[in-house]
């Protein structure tokens, strides 16, 4: 059997992709599987630390200004707000039938948990280890 060739491709610092083509895979609250078809914004892996910083800075005081009225839904409302919001800054284009807007990723975030842990965690693994496999 011939051994196939591996085909380098040249690389170009500085030469930006548009966005970052991609499957979200996860798990419905039934069990079925889903997918969702993403295009992530491109960010260096500087971008992707100051992003961290400027949503979590945001979490941070979200959670000074709950002090003595947390509850479980207040809890929660944090979680989904944050998780919006981190999936609107990640996101550049999707799939769905609705318009990309920060409501709608809340709505994503609240009504598809699943999804957007999904979509937070291959994000961060794009963008600090690249496609991984083939």
């Amino acid at each position: 059997m011939a051994q196939e060739k591996e085909i380098a491709r040249t690389i170009r610092l500085g030469q930006r992709p548009d966005g970052i083509p991609e499957v979200v895979k996860f798990k419905l609250l039934d069990g079925g599987d889903a997918m969702l078809p993403v295009t992530f914004k491109y960010r260096t892996l500087t971008e992707f630390g100051a992003l961290l910083d400027e949503v979590f800075g945001q979490s941070l005081d979200a959670e000074t200004d709950l002090q003595g009225k947390l509850s479980s839904k207040s809890l929660q409302q944090q979680r989904v707000q944050f998780n919006g919001q981190y999936l609107f800054a990640i996101f550049q284009n999707w799939g769905l039938d609705v318009p990309l807007t920060l409501p709608a990723c809340i709505q994503l975030a609240d009504e598809l948990p699943g999804a957007a842990q999904a979509a937070m965690g291959l994000y961060r693994q794009l963008i600090t280890e690249g496609r991984l496999g083939n």
